[in-house]
């Protein structure tokens, strides 16, 4: 069993526990591979999410604390990489890589530098967007409809946003991991109401937007998306199936199926999974829902995963499983 994307308390303000007593739970629940991602730093106050205000008194300061709490984070990963490199009866080996914060174009060269200098530590990375026209779309309601309304309250324009950006990530960093796909949906609103047309958003007229498959409703938004794909599978990248998506409450993890059938036809149906973990008690979560997802709803012939290099081979190489080996992996026994 694999997770691709985890954080921790450590060294994320919205995480729950100490990095460690998550590493004893991913061990005691007998994951195969168990990567470790904490977000590469942010380098401008606007920025900095109302969380982390307590990290400093300025803005410098916060932002210098960002810093150190990742370098600090590479020294913890490779001492529990070590370790359990030295303990064969441990199942469980660590991949060390990030999470890329792809705020704009300042930061995707960052995040470039950032591999570049700690190329080894950092094997691989979570490609990722986090913000729309510059605002963040997965920290509350109230920042996700300033995105929207940034964008005139056009949710089409909103999603070409989205994607544009992502676009953008992935022709610069070509990450081995693409995270959660569709991470705008977590805040939007079913009963919102939209031009089926246009994509503007009134309160008054239009249709529910939870009546709509927004991935296939406007060909501009279904053309990015499948360009996105098409890129991702050119240099062999991966997209995760994300199951924080459910234990947030959504009805289908990232991506939902609308995506995931057009990874199927564009992207070499390269799922990875991962659980996105902030806590103990997030470690694994919602896998049992996921694997009827996997099988019933996607049926998947197999599912991906990273596996360490050879040296001096130093990035992951990308092995698939058999669904048949997946659904009969003793981790299930421990969930």
């Amino acid at each position: 069993m694999h997770s691709h994307h985890s954080h921790s308390g450590d060294y994320c303000a919205h995480g729950a526990d100490p990095l460690n007593s998550m590493i004893d739970r991913v061990v005691q629940l007998g994951f195969h591979t168990y990567c470790l991602t904490e977000h590469i730093p942010r380098l401008e106050s606007k920025f900095i999410y109302p969380e982390e205000l307590e990290l400093g008194d300025t803005s410098d300061e916060i932002i210098t604390s960002l810093e150190t709490s990742f370098k600090n984070f590479l020294s913890h990963a490779r001492e529990i990489k070590a370790r359990y490199a030295a303990t064969p009866e441990v199942r469980t080996r660590f991949i060390i890589g990030t999470e890329i914060e792809s705020c704009d174009m300042d930061h995707i060269k960052y995040a470039k530098r950032v591999m570049t200098e700690n190329s080894g530590i950092l094997q691989f990375c979570v490609g990722s967007v986090h913000h729309v026209n510059g605002i963040p779309i997965d920290f509350d309601q109230e920042q996700w409809h300033n995105s929207l309304h940034s964008l005139n309250d056009n949710f089409r324009l909103f999603l070409l946003s989205y994607f544009h950006s992502q676009y953008e990530m992935l022709t610069n960093v070509k990450p081995l991991v693409v995270g959660h796909f569709d991470l705008f949906k977590l805040f939007l609103p079913s009963g919102m109401l939209v031009d089926p047309k246009t994509g503007l958003c009134d309160k008054e007229a239009g249709v529910p937007i939870a009546s709509l498959d927004v991935i296939n409703q406007w060909p501009d938004v279904y053309d990015a998306v499948v360009r996105n794909l098409q890129f991702i599978d050119s240099y062999g990248g991966t997209i995760e199936i994300n199951t924080s998506a459910l234990r947030k409450g959504l009805e289908e993890p990232y991506p939902g199926k609308a995506v995931c059938d057009l990874v199927k036809k564009h992207c070499g149906s390269r799922f990875v999974l991962s659980d996105d973990a902030h806590g103990v008690a997030q470690v694994g979560v919602c896998y049992g829902k996921v694997k009827k997802y996997i099988v019933d709803v996607l049926q998947l012939k197999y599912l991906y995963y990273l596996e360490e290099g050879v040296p001096p081979q130093k990035v992951p190489s990308v092995r698939k499983l058999p669904i048949s080996q997946f659904v009969n992996d003793p981790f299930w026994a421990n969930i």
